[in-house]
């Protein structure tokens, strides 16, 4: 969490996946985890054919972090906050 936080990266804002040494955020995060994921199973061969295409990552993912956001919301839950901003609101 601290290289995240250190690279500025907020993830109540965006996804973030680190495999290796590389940090990937947002659509680039969904993009590569589709690239690596297995093909089994049929969410995992959807997952696959949607996130494939880095344009449709692009897409998809701002519309997808925004039900995200919506759903936490009506949970009420609290932001992660890993960047420390002042506004300590709930989504």
């Amino acid at each position: 969490m601290q290289e995240i936080t250190s690279k500025g990266l907020d993830i109540d804002q965006g996804m973030v996946l680190k495999m290796g040494r590389q940090l990937y955020y947002g659509a680039d995060a969904v993009h590569a985890l589709a690239l690596i994921s297995s093909r089994s199973g049929v969410i995992n061969r959807l997952n696959y054919q949607i996130f494939k295409s880095k344009n449709v990552s692009v897409l998809l993912y701002p519309i997808l972090r925004a039900i995200r956001i919506l759903l936490l919301k009506v949970l009420r839950k609290t932001k992660i906050n890993n960047l420390n901003i002042k506004d300590n609101t709930k989504f």
